[in-house]
């Protein structure tokens, strides 16, 4: 069972939105994503974006995928 609650820290504890219905006792593991701004998303995404921009070897790649996908004819299907 999985249950995604949105929380927030404050002064270095975790503040939970809502109430968390499990037992006392019951053990959990927490994993932490912080909630990115869109600005912060966007930086992301703009520094991926060129990474590939100064690599000489990318038309070729590029090239080799275009010919493979329009010379693919796929396979053949038997009706029986």
């Amino acid at each position: 069972m999985t249950i995604i609650v949105k929380s927030r820290i404050e002064n270095g504890w975790i503040r939970f939105s809502k109430k968390v219905r499990l037992p006392d006792g019951t053990r959990i593991i927490l994993r932490i994503e912080p909630v990115l701004k869109t600005k912060e998303k966007l930086k992301i995404i703009s520094e991926l974006s060129g990474s590939w921009s100064d690599d000489p070897t990318i038309m070729s790649i590029f090239d080799e995928l275009e010919h493979k996908r329009h010379h693919n004819s796929g396979r053949e299907v038997t009706f029986k």
